[in-house]
């Protein structure tokens, strides 16, 4: 293989790492944010 061919396999790898920590990070944010309230601050609750 050609270096090239080489630096076009490691780019690309590269990216795709990226982009897999950036969709793992945006999905544990999002499941983070949207988390129910512990019941002692909900509404309506009795104390």
């Amino acid at each position: 293989m050609n270096d090239t061919l080489d630096r076009w396999i490691q780019r690309a790898t590269l990216m795709g790492l990226l982009a897999l920590a950036a969709t793992l990070a945006t999905v544990g944010a999002t499941l983070y944010a949207h988390r129910d309230p512990p019941a002692a601050t909900r509404p309506g609750t009795p104390p």
